[in-house]
């Protein structure tokens, strides 16, 4: 029951590549099913022609690119306009819209419910769009301003008729995910959510990009476990194993959770990520005593 449950949230997994790492990734279709969807990462000081060829490449190799839209950074409604009508001509059905790492806005867009309450996404073609969601809070945004812009994503969703979803950042425990889930639900929000988590990568590196994205709480549940922390800095390469375990757990027994899937930010570790979630969504595992997953293939 457990290793379906698993598998079954596993299944339609979803990966991050950055148009930077991009030509070191070998062909998307060596290590990752068809249609898998490939979120095309927004960098600061990166032209966005360099995500347009990265989500040629995608549709080219037979995965969905989702580029992000970093609002923030697209100074006009004709920008927008031109930009998602691009991403459509090239096959993209798709967009992750968020603010944007940068702190002042080049233009009208501060946030990214201007952009989804101006319409123009639909009006150009794209009505399945990625919002993001926080369940460790944001270093910039408050627990009010956060619950008002998920009542609002809510709300624009019915209006405009729009497939939203929420993706999440990375986590490194499950509890604080339940919670914020829990939470959010009982507040109003119907939006399904796909829950973000790290790849199969440095822990040292994720501990640098934890620390500067919030994740304050998964370090606490990690601290109040033995060894916790120090297993995490210590290892080779970092499992997200108890995470999507408990995730899992919470979801048979609480059926009106609206998790839904799971999206992996590989941090330069695609194929070794993609790999394992594949043997993951397949079944091709046993749970250890430890809570801990040994693929069998």
């Amino acid at each position: 029951m457990l290793t379906a449950a698993l598998a079954e949230l596993t299944r339609d997994f979803s990966v991050e590549v950055t148009p930077r790492e991009a030509p070191k990734v070998p062909p998307f279709g060596s290590v990752l099913n068809p249609g898998t969807r490939i979120y095309i990462t927004f960098l600061a000081n990166t032209p966005f022609e360099d995500t347009l060829t990265l989500a040629a490449r995608a549709v080219r190799e037979g995965m969905r690119p989702v580029p992000h839209l970093a609002v923030r950074s697209i100074p006009d409604r004709a920008t927008l306009t031109a930009m998602v009508a691009a991403l459509v001509k090239i096959g993209v059905t798709e967009v992750l819209v968020i603010a944007g790492s940068v702190s002042s806005p080049a233009g009208e867009y501060a946030d990214t419910m201007q952009v989804l309450a101006s319409g123009v996404l639909p009006e150009t073609g794209i009505t399945r769009i990625g919002v993001a969601g926080h369940p460790e809070g944001a270093p910039d945004i408050g627990p009010t301003e956060l619950a008002a812009a998920m009542a609002a994503k809510n709300a624009v969703a019915a209006e405009q008729g729009l497939e939203l979803y929420i993706v999440t950042q990375f986590s490194f425990a499950p509890e604080p995910i339940i919670e914020w889930e829990q939470e959010i639900r009982a507040a109003g929000n119907r939006l399904p959510i796909v829950i973000g988590l790290p790849g199969l990568t440095s822990p040292a590196k994720l501990l640098k990009f934890g620390l500067s994205c919030g994740i304050g709480p998964s370090l606490k549940v990690l601290r109040k476990q033995s060894g916790g922390v120090l297993k995490l800095a210590t290892s080779s390469v970092y499992h997200p194993d108890q995470t999507m375990l408990g995730l899992v757990r919470s979801r048979a027994a609480d059926p009106a959770s609206l998790i839904r899937g799971v999206h992996f930010f590989p941090f330069g570790s695609l194929q070794r990520t993609a790999e394992w979630a594949a043997q993951v969504a397949s079944g091709q595992f046993v749970v250890e005593t430890n809570d801990t997953l040994r693929v069998t293939a």
